[in-house]
């Protein structure tokens, strides 16, 4: 018996060196990866030192409003008329549809865009219901035949059918308008999930700027 509980503090002595074996097996693993850090940022450091920074030439460049009056041409740029147009033209760039026209809207006067973008979400609706009153009473009989080209060119070129859930048009842009004394006349393009349409509206100019006449100029089908 006194044999087999010494044969067991010996067993117990001699395991419990494996914890203290794998304590120094980590610490070195731990002393390598902490070696090897530092030799990269020892690396990284001698690349540092190294590199010869200059100064930058224009520091300023990034924080300063640039306009277009403020921009000088080089000693070595020769000035003709060319560049005089580009460097003086300062009025704004707007789209062009090739098969539309140009979307300049700037000499639109207020009343009558507000007015046209009334009737065009009216006329977008179910059976047009109220799109008539835009129209002067001695010119309503215009209105009566572009209402019946329009519901004949739809189921010509579209061949869909609007129900009171839904609406003919999402969505409308203007075209540059022409101002004449008698008479002013903007291109219309409605956009639909089917395709476009473009009509022109013919307004009077005084008053309460009243439709004239409505023109439909192109279907196109998506």
């Amino acid at each position: 018996m006194k044999k087999n509980f010494q044969f067991y503090i010996i067993l117990f002595s001699f395991l419990s060196l494996f914890p203290s074996l794998n304590s120094c097996k980590n610490a070195q693993e731990s002393s390598v990866v902490v070696t090897e850090n530092n030799t990269i940022k020892k690396t990284v450091k001698d690349k540092e030192l190294e590199i010869t920074w200059t100064q930058e030439l224009e520091n300023e460049r990034l924080t300063k409003s640039i306009s277009r009056d403020t921009v000088q041409l080089g000693p070595d740029v020769s000035f003709n008329k060319d560049l005089y147009k580009i460097t003086n033209n300062k009025s704004p760039v707007y789209p062009y549809l090739t098969d539309f026209g140009s979307l300049d809207t700037s000499n639109m006067y207020n009343s009558v865009k507000e007015k046209i973008n009334q009737f065009c979400q009216v006329f977008s609706e179910y059976e047009h219901s109220g799109a008539e009153e835009y129209f002067s009473q001695k010119y309503i009989f215009n209105y009566v035949f572009f209402v019946k080209d329009f519901e004949d060119g739809w189921n010509k070129y579209f061949n869909t059918e609007i129900t009171e859930e839904s609406q003919y048009f999402n969505k409308w842009i203007f075209g540059e308008p022409f101002n004449g004394s008698d008479i002013i006349q903007i291109p219309v393009r409605f956009y639909a999930d089917c395709g476009t349409i473009d009509v022109t509206v013919f307004l009077n100019p005084s008053g309460n700027n009243e439709f004239y006449q409505i023109t439909i100029d192109r279907w196109q089908k998506v």
